[in-house]
């Protein structure tokens, strides 16, 4: 199974598109992941790739983007099971990952989740964090898809319960 993950397209619809269509071409995409910021963008771009499930959280800039009474209707979070594993998708804003990433660990922790999926910071990374009460979590960040300079997207692959991560290039 494969899973794109993108988050923080801030309207740059053409890189995500163009991943999506590159994986279709080599082997498939079972499933994407957006984590935020550029929520109708990525929903947009999901229109052309119908027959993909798609699950998506939103950003601190989605919100400025819609009315006032739509903001309700905005996922900020989402639990999401996929090949066994259990995968927590935010944005990471209300979760402190730019400046305190274990409250962001502790919390996918007591939700359950093997892998943290998080945006917001525009840097791509993979790392297992410990939790302050036990337990541990896997936290990936795709990195921006808007970025002038690296801009990057993950793409998982599960096989047998196990998750490979690696980092495509938005081109």
């Amino acid at each position: 199974m494969k899973i794109l993950v993108f988050s923080d397209i801030h309207g740059n619809t053409m890189r995500m598109t163009d991943a999506i269509r590159i994986h279709l071409e080599h082997g498939g995409v079972d499933r994407v992941f957006f984590l935020g910021d550029g929520l109708t963008d990525a929903n947009a771009v999901m229109k052309k790739f119908p027959n993909i499930p798609f699950d998506a959280v939103s950003g601190n800039c989605d919100e400025f983007f819609l009315s006032y009474s739509d903001r309700e209707f905005l996922e900020k979070e989402a639990l999401v099971t996929v090949g066994g594993l259990r995968f927590l998708l935010i944005h990471g804003h209300n979760h402190f990952v730019k400046t305190q990433r274990q409250f962001a660990a502790n919390y996918a922790i007591q939700k359950k989740a093997d892998v943290l999926l998080y945006g917001h910071t525009h840097q791509a990374e993979d790392i297992t964090i410990d939790g302050d009460q036990g337990g541990c979590v896997r936290m990936i960040n795709p990195g921006a898809c808007d970025s002038h300079y690296n801009a990057s997207y993950a793409v998982l692959t599960i096989e047998n319960k196990q998750l490979v991560c690696g980092f495509g290039q938005a081109k």
